[in-house]
């Protein structure tokens, strides 16, 4: 209907129509109504019609003026609707929630409604065919007609923000959507829909400032955790070099007993097991095996949340193991494990214990001395005084020669005790291997009598001297015949005829020098292969706990290396054990090792 009624008009301009197109209809009836008059008589003139004929014109006439009248009745509520549409949309479109223009090529505002006529603050009239672009904001007129120019070269929606300038008041942020139509009579326009963004713009600003201001803290707080950072990381590293530097070994445990962390150290090289201990489980790092112990003190710090402790024997050396839970809450998260290598601090214990006791020794042995050698002296005087007296094939001179024997055997006792306990341990002379060892059976052989041990010696009678200290050497030999003797005992607790100690020497040379050998051999419970290497180590024992110090044979092997010796050893587990001992003949001076 021409441009839509040139976009509605307004509701006094449509009754106006409404009025004039109802005098139209009744002017056309009227005119329908004079032509059929006009014709009739012209007919009449013409021709003469009967009565009947002139009837049946009349009621043709009749019909046809009540068909007119009636679609003059339906175009007449037709044409209403339609002007009731026409108000419908007529206030739709001015009172839309968005601005509605209308341009042409140009940029003339060829139609408009009042919700952009409010939005701008102008009036209607002023508007109309005056260009859009007075309106727009200097900065975004060049915008505006890249915008419209789109619009007209492209047959897609063209989208743009621009700032339009109100009679009065601040700028109003509007969003353009606009799309190429063609009007009635073929006159390209640019239809566009304009849009209040205000609000959104003066959100975006806030947001973009909050946003800076977010940006800005966000900024700070990097740079006060980049510090932070910055000094945890030192402390770090301060701490783990506190860490590193303690001469123990720390390890930190997870609840399923891998290890999370530890320091450098290596106390007793409990990291020898792995060139990586991170990741690797207790049972494997600290026990060397499979199952986990039952003692372990990170076991039961685990399960009592408290301090365990507990002194361990690992690789020839003596650990101390504390275990100090970490807690979050009331559950243990953690276990810290303090390792201490303890095996020199228990070592010059042990030492200061044995000459503790080698100090009593000599003091009980000295008062023994005083309180026995007296009475047998009297007892051995006895005795001859018997021998003399009596008959030579008396038992009275018997009786007497056996006592005279005895006495000499606990004097002899007494002077090997006093010999054993007394001071003058670095003064070494030359002396036969047969006397040292007879000393130390004298110390020894009761004992293996009443354990039925056979004891056999088989010493060529040309066995060089050696250059040694008695007491040392003799406190060697002691300590070997006590392991043979407890390895007998184990394998044989009643009498055997396989329960036997050997002991054997011989000469031999090596580079045209003099050596002594002793070798001694029992067949009791022998030694596993992989305790071989371990026998000399300190605190290592195959005995049980208690009857074992781990000292003996870790001090036998200093003394005889003292002496320019060497000590071997050969076993079998379940079958024998041989120890041997070497000893430089002492015509080489006072013996140097080879």
């Amino acid at each position: 209907m021409l441009h839509f009624k040139k976009m509605l008009g307004l509701k006094k301009k449509t009754r106006g129509v409404q009025m004039i197109n109802r005098i139209s209809a009744e002017e056309r009836l009227a005119e329908l109504r004079r032509q059929a008059e006009i014709r009739s008589s012209k007919s009449a003139s013409g021709t003469s019609r009967t009565p009947f004929e002139q009837d049946s014109l009349v009621h043709d006439l009749q019909v046809h003026q009540i068909e007119l009248e009636m679609q003059n009745e339906e175009l007449y509520n037709t044409q209403e609707l339609l002007n009731e549409s026409l108000e419908k949309y007529a206030d739709l479109y001015n009172f839309a929630p968005v601005g509605y223009i209308s341009l042409d090529r140009n940029g003339l505002i060829i139609e408009t409604n009042l919700t952009f006529c409010s939005q701008i603050d102008r009036e209607k009239s002023r508007l109309l065919n005056t260009p859009l672009e007075f309106y727009v904001a200097a900065e975004d007129r060049g915008k505006f007609q890249f915008h419209l120019e789109h619009v007209f070269t492209s047959d897609e929606r063209q989208t743009c923000e621009l700032r339009m300038e109100k009679s009065s008041g601040p700028e109003l942020y509007v969003q353009l959507v606009s799309i190429l139509v063609h009007d009635g009579d073929g006159t390209e326009l640019c239809r566009t829909s304009v849009t209040d963004i205000s609000v959104r713009i003066d959100i975006e600003k806030e947001l973009a400032k909050i946003n800076d201001e977010l940006e800005k803290r966000v900024a700070e707080r990097t740079a006060e955790l980049f510090e932070g950072e910055k000094k945890f990381r030192k402390l770090s590293q301060e701490f783990h070099a506190l860490l590193n530097a303690i001469t123990d070994t720390l390890i930190l445990f997870s609840p399923e007993v891998k290890v999370l962390w530890t320091n450098d150290y290596n106390a007793g090289n409990v990291h020898e097991r792995a060139l990586k201990p991170i990741g690797q489980y207790c049972k494997l790092l600290i026990h060397g095996h499979a199952a986990l112990s039952h003692d372990c003190p990170v076991i039961r710090c685990f399960k009592t949340g408290l301090k365990a402790v507990t002194v361990a024997h690992y690789n020839g050396a003596v650990l101390d193991q504390r275990a100090f839970p970490i807690k979050e809450g009331t559950k243990v998260s953690s276990v810290l494990l303090l390792v201490s290598d303890i095996t020199e601090k228990m070592a010059m214990q042990a030492e200061a214990l044995q000459a503790g006791h080698m100090a009593s020794l000599g003091e009980l042995a000295s008062g023994v001395a005083h309180e026995i050698n007296n009475p047998i002296t009297g007892i051995i005087n006895y005795g001859q005084i018997l021998i003399n007296e009596c008959l030579p094939d008396s038992m009275e001179k018997d009786i007497g020669e056996r006592i005279v024997k005895e006495g000499d055997r606990v004097g002899r006792i007494v002077k090997t005790l006093l010999s054993y306990a007394r001071d003058g341990r670095e003064i070494k002379t030359s002396i036969g291997i047969p006397a040292i060892l007879q000393e130390s059976i004298i110390l020894t052989q009761a004992q293996m009598r009443k354990e039925g041990i056979d004891l056999q010696i088989d010493f060529p009678n040309d066995l060089p001297e050696i250059h040694a200290n008695l007491q040392q050497i003799q406190q060697c030999f002691i300590n070997i015949i006590n392991n043979a003797r407890y390895a007998l005992n184990e394998k044989y607790p009643e009498r055997h005829e396989e329960k036997k100690l050997e002991i054997t020497a011989l000469q031999y040379t090596v580079d045209d020098l003099p050596y002594v050998r002793i070798i001694f051999c029992d067949r009791g419970v022998g030694i596993p292969d992989n305790d071989i290497p371990m026998l000399t180590k300190q605190f290592f024992s195959t005995k049980p706990f208690g009857k074992g110090t781990g000292l003996g044979l870790n001090i036998t092997e200093k003394i005889i290396k003292d002496h320019g010796g060497n000590l071997h050893f050969e076993s079998e587990k379940d079958r024998f054990t041989r120890v041997v001992v070497e000893f430089p003949a002492s015509s080489q001076g006072e013996g140097g090792g080879r």
